[in-house]
């Protein structure tokens, strides 16, 4: 496809109806098999979709908002609303009540978008529109419009780490730019199929499952749900994935000491690239991977840049970076090591937020608060959050995440948030590995009676110890964690702690836990 006459997303998806028109195109998981829609079913359901939504009233230049989970509903209404020239606004399914009336309240839309609006229990302002109205009933007349590469494509609500929801503006310009060029660095293979599991609200699938699938015209899968992907990888055999660490981390200790050939038999047989962004992998997941033949290629990215600003080829991998810059990017380090970035991905602004536009966007440069480094082949390391730094009593700074990269490789943890803002030294929240936890006390007959006295059996709490120590044997004094606390339960996306992405919401896990913290510290019965 000859992607310098792109403008939109509308048009790359067009273009490749009018290329590939009869070849399957979208699988969706019905009944233990892949159903197929080809491209030009998939054309005539979002242009069906096109009519329903302008008989409600959406024209250019309107929001539509949608509320609902991964489907192929999901996308055939993405692609209507961009080819109105409206702006699409994906609101994560795990939203509670208040903030999705805030968020809904914020973008202020024309239409809201739903699986089912009788699920929707919300006295809403806009129009709610469900699939079963949207109709996706099959039409032969085509509806297209002029939409500009300037106009706004998409508004992202995205609260980060800090909690504070902000939305991001990105352009049809942005989408497109980012799509092509993260597909013409990690190789765009038009035979190709790719299983999308993480969420489609979230730019990362957005943008490097869906809209580079348009890119490719390849297949795309779409995991029935997040509980059945193993299940859905030996149903549509996918030769490339999108995952985060989570994943990875999971998959790692469910695979064991499995010998060679065991990760591609699970994921179906026929993986060829196993790609990851949001964060960093533990070293041992890594190794994991690399020693079954599939190495996790990890790019680095962020909501602001629509996401992707470096990825990592499968011929040019090295553990423990995030690969080389896009090719259509400039990007470089300030002098304290922020990750600074400019080129045609670069959201436009905050939404009715110029104050927080202009902080995060100096000189055409966008301040990406994540410091960096550079090896001497080019690839870019991800050194940590410039506002995470914890400062020790000491005097040391310490990168938090780095610590938690060491450590999440551990099959006995499940989550871990290090703190130690002020103190002598690092401790660490766990959220122990349930599994694991029963295997310990099944294997050395603990006398256990209750979840709470699992997590502080001293037996268990020495393998912890050994564990820690074992992981940070490398990294330096000031990143050895002195302190635990073993918590009884998960983080969670519900209690704020956790992002969508299941990044760490460190001030909410801080309050949250602060009894806990406060009694790891005053606990001297352990490390200085």
């Amino acid at each position: 496809m000859a992607s310098h006459s792109i403008r939109n997303i509308s048009e790359l998806f067009t273009s490749q109806v009018e290329l590939s028109g009869h070849r399957p195109a979208l699988g969706s998981i019905q009944k233990g098999s892949v159903r197929w829609l080809s491209w030009n079913e998939i054309a005539a359901k979002v242009h069906h979709a096109i009519i329903r939504l302008r008989q409600a009233g959406v024209s250019q230049g309107d929001r539509v908002a949608q509320w609902a989970p991964n489907s192929i509903d999901w996308i055939f209404a993405d692609l209507a609303i961009l080819s109105l020239g409206a702006a699409h606004v994906p609101l994560h399914a795990t939203l509670d009540t208040s903030q999705l009336v805030d968020q809904i309240s914020l973008a202020d839309p024309k239409v809201v978008v739903v699986e089912n609006a009788s699920e929707l229990a919300l006295t809403l302002q806009p129009k709610t529109l469900d699939y079963a109205e949207l109709g996706f009933e099959q039409v032969s007349k085509r509806h297209e419009l002029e939409v500009a590469a300037s106009q706004l494509a998409t508004l992202l609500f995205t609260s980060g780490t800090t909690g504070q929801p902000r939305g991001v503006m990105l352009t049809h310009e942005n989408l497109v730019s980012n799509a092509i060029a993260v597909s013409e660095a990690v190789g765009s293979d038009t035979n190709e199929t790719r299983l999308c599991f993480l969420p489609l609200s979230h730019i990362y699938a957005r943008t490097c499952d869906l809209y580079s699938w348009l890119y490719r015209g390849s297949k795309l899968v779409l995991a029935e749900s997040r509980d059945t992907i193993v299940r859905d990888c030996q149903l549509a055999k996918p030769t490339v994935i999108n995952g985060v660490p989570y994943f990875y981390q999971k998959i790692a200790q469910q695979l064991g000491d499995a010998g060679p050939g065991a990760l591609k038999k699970l994921f179906g047989g026929e993986l060829k690239r196993c790609f990851c962004g949001g964060a960093a992998v533990a070293p041992e997941v890594e190794r994991l991977f690399e020693r079954q033949g599939l190495p996790i290629l990890t790019g680095y990215g962020l909501t602001e840049a629509s996401p992707v600003i470096s990825a990592t080829r499968h011929d040019d991998y090295r553990a423990g970076t995030v690969g080389r810059p896009m090719a259509n990017l400039d990007v470089k380090l300030s002098d304290e090591g922020e990750i600074l970035v400019r080129g045609p991905s670069v959201m436009q602004g905050y939404w009715q937020d110029q104050a927080a536009t202009d902080e995060a966007i100096l000189d055409g440069w966008l301040h990406t608060g994540d410091l960096g480094e550079f090896d001497g082949a080019g690839h870019l390391r991800i050194v940590g959050r410039q506002k995470e730094i914890i400062v020790l009593s000491t005097g040391k700074n310490v990168a938090p995440s780095r610590v938690e990269q060491l450590l999440s490789g551990s099959p006995m943890i499940e989550h871990i948030c290090v703190v130690g803002d002020a103190e002598k030294c690092l401790g660490a929240l766990i959220v122990p590995n349930p599994d694991a936890i029963r295997a310990e006390i099944k294997r050395h007959r603990l006398w256990v009676w209750s979840k709470k006295r699992a997590v502080t059996h001293p037996q268990i709490r020495q393998l912890y110890r050994t564990e820690i120590d074992r992981l940070l044997v490398t990294a330096s004094a000031e990143e050895q964690v002195g302190k635990f606390a073993i918590l009884p339960r998960n983080f969670s996306v519900e209690a704020g702690e956790l992002t969508t992405k299941l990044s760490l919401r460190r001030k909410a896990i801080a309050g949250n836990f602060a009894a806990e913290i406060h009694a790891m510290y005053a606990d001297v019965s352990g490390r200085p």
